[in-house]
This record gives structure tokens, sequence and C-alpha cells, in this order.
């Protein structure tokens, strides 16, 4: 059984965040880049369509989406599977269950029918969603096809840096350049498939300090430096900026992956955090669900007399403290720029709440602000466009 095949067997935790999104965001998307234009949403990586459990894949979770908007926007829903089972069960699945969207489904690499998307996303918003196994992806394809695309229509790229991957790869090659002296065959394998993945072998040197093949933790640390710095060269000479997600099993162990928005726009930044906050509230309930059917659900997750999550009793006991945490965050802003827009600070206004609070916690934080005479802006109407400032002392 291949690693792809025990994925669809059951949702994980970590899925539901993603998938979170995926019901979400590109409805924003579309009904804020689609006026006057068409919409394509691409499923670069698109697998099975469903888990065996029944429960909706990204191909069926977009599908939803473009049915929603489809009533004021002219949407294509474009599916790439390259794994030929997937493929015929993707089909299935779409056409059993997909609704009644304009689609097209491809069997094959990103690679081989990235121009025919691009070409039919002519004069179109994109929004790309790349989830494969492990880094797979083309940085070259990604950097100049598809964030290279002109400006307007907007393209927006969700994407899947495998943290686990990376650093299992990465560890490998490094451990056996520094006992063989040398990479064999199958070493150097790995090595250009994570060149081609990051761009080059800059990575190395970041690597250089994982001594141990069993040195997880080290090459975990060094594999999340590298996404940093992935991110980083993608968007280096262009109008993006990332929006970095890590994205955990539980609270208490280290990131699997990252997902990351590539935007050219601080309004795709603000909706992307509100989503993430709305979706981490369903990734916090499946963890300690998962918790629960292993027997091991710690107290601390435990809500009322019974070990059940209550999604109302988490938002309403950890809202206070994400509203003092974002007043803190914006005050300390303040301290270094005389004023600034909410949107353009996105990641530093959530801070470590990214992906636990949301639009309205920050609308919170600044009417408190405005009530202790700390900030302008009394927090109504579209306020996180407008700009902020601390007022002169009297």
């Amino acid at each position: 059984m291949s690693a792809n095949d025990d994925f669809f067997k059951s949702r994980k935790a970590a899925a539901v965040l993603k998938h979170g999104i995926l019901k979400r965001y590109p409805v924003v998307f579309a009904s804020k880049t689609g006026q006057g234009n068409p919409i394509v949403f691409l499923d670069g990586y698109a697998g099975r369509g469903e888990y065996e459990g029944g429960e909706p894949g990204s191909p069926l979770l977009l599908s939803r989406c473009a049915e929603f908007v489809q009533g004021f926007r002219d949407v294509l829903a474009f599916f790439v599977e390259q794994d030929p089972d997937n493929f015929v069960n993707l089909q299935e699945v779409l056409a059993t269950k997909g609704g009644p969207v304009r689609r097209e489904l491809r069997q094959g690499s990103l690679d081989e029918h990235l121009p025919e998307v691009l070409a039919r996303a002519k004069g179109a918003s994109l929004f790309a969603f790349l989830d494969p196994f492990g880094p797979a992806l083309d940085f070259e394809l990604i950097k100049y096809r598809l964030l290279g695309r002109p400006n307007w229509p907007p393209t927006e790229v969700l994407l899947h840096f495998s943290v686990s991957s990376v650093a299992r790869m990465g560890r490998a090659v490094q451990v056996a350049q520094k006992q063989r002296g040398g990479l064999s065959e199958s070493d150097r394998k790995t090595a250009a498939r994570l060149n081609r993945f990051l761009g080059g072998d800059w990575w190395t040197s970041l690597f250089s300090e994982v001594q141990q093949p069993s040195d997880e933790q080290s090459a975990t640390d060094v594999a999340l430096r590298v996404a940093r710095r992935y991110a980083e060269r993608l968007t280096e000479g262009t109008q993006y900026q990332a929006i970095e997600m890590p994205v955990r099993p539980r609270p208490d162990l280290a990131p699997r992956y990252i997902l990351a928005l590539f935007t050219t726009h601080g309004e795709g930044a603000w909706h992307f955090a509100d989503t993430l906050g709305k979706a981490g509230v369903e990734w916090e309930e499946a963890w300690v669900e998962e918790q629960m059917r292993r027997g091991q659900a710690g107290p601390q997750t435990l809500f009322g007399e019974g070990p059940v999550f209550d999604p109302e009793q988490y938002k309403a006991q950890n809202a206070p403290r994400w509203v003092r945490t974002i007043e803190s965050n914006i005050l300390r802003i303040l301290a270094d720029d005389r004023s600034f827009r909410l949107v353009d600070r996105v990641p530093s206004v959530y801070g470590e709440l990214l992906g636990h609070a949301w639009a309205p916690h920050v609308r919170q934080a600044v009417k408190s602000l405005y009530r202790q005479q700390l900030i302008n802006h009394p927090g109504t109407g579209d306020f996180w466009k407008e700009v902020l400032w601390r007022p002169s002392a009297t």
C-alpha cells in the first residue's frame, strides 16, 4: 500500500484545517476578484475525490465552491491527477457528486497540463490549489508560470509544503554525505528532487547542522527554516506575499506541513486569515476527537462533565485571551510605525493566533483600544482597510 492509498482511508486532523479552508476561501476569492472576469479553480493534485468513509476531498470541496458562486460568477473547475486509479475514482466521484459545475479533468502531471490551464485561464482570476504528496512541485513552474502571470485578473496559489518530507529527505542526504563522503544513486535522486522543488541546492548548507540519522528534531527545525526561505525566494522580485500556516496533528507536535497562500492583495491575506481562524476551530475539534478515540484526551481539551469538544464553549473561553493578544500585537506594531493599516500587516496582527482567532476578534481588539483612547479608529465599517494611529497625548 502506498502512502497515497493510506491517506485516503481516513481524514486525519491535519487535513481538517486544509479542508476547512477549501470549503470557504475559494468562495471569497471568486466573490472578491471575479467581477467582470471569469474564474478558474485549479486542483493540480486532485487525488481520489473523497475518502473511503465518504468525506469530501479537495475536488468535491472546490466543486461545491464553484457551484455556490456560479449563479453570479463565470467559473470553471479544472482537475489534474496523475495516478490512473485515482483518476478513475475522481471521474466517478465528480460525475455523481460534483454537482452541475463546469469542469475539466486531465490525467497526467501538473507540468504536462499547466499550459492548457493557463491558456483557459487567460483573462480570468485563477485560484490554484497545489497539494502533492511530498516535494513534487517544480519551483520554476510556480514562480515563473503561476506567480508570473499578469497581476490582473489576480492569481492566488495555495500550496502544501511538506515539512516532514523535506526534513526526512534533507536529513538523509546530509547524513549520507557526512558518513560516506559522497552520495549513492538513490541519494542523488533525493537531492535532485529537493533541488527541483526548492529551486537549487541552497538548502544543503542549512541541513549541515543535522548530524545523525535519528536527529528528527534538528531536521524538522531546519525544514521549517527552509520553508520560510522557500517562500521568500518565490516572492522575491514580485508583488506577492506569503501567508504561512504550520499545520500540526495536535498542538504539542511539530508541524507536518505548511499551507502557504501566495497573494498580491492585502485583502486576500485578510480574508485568508479569517478563514484560517474558522477552520482552526474544526481542527481543534478533530484532534481532540482523535485523542478521544485513542483514549488519550487530556483534561485541557475537555469541556463540561464529559470528554466532548464544544465549539461554542471553546470560542467563548478563548476569545478574551485572543482579543488581548491582538491588542498587544497592534500596539507593538504602532510602537515601531506611527501608523499602519491592518490589511497590510495581517501576519503581525494575528501573530501566534493565526489559525485560531479571526476577523471579529480583531474588530473587538480595535474597539477595545479605541475605548482606551489608544488608537484613533472605533472599529466600525471596513476598519481593517483604514489607517490606525495613536492619538497625540493631550
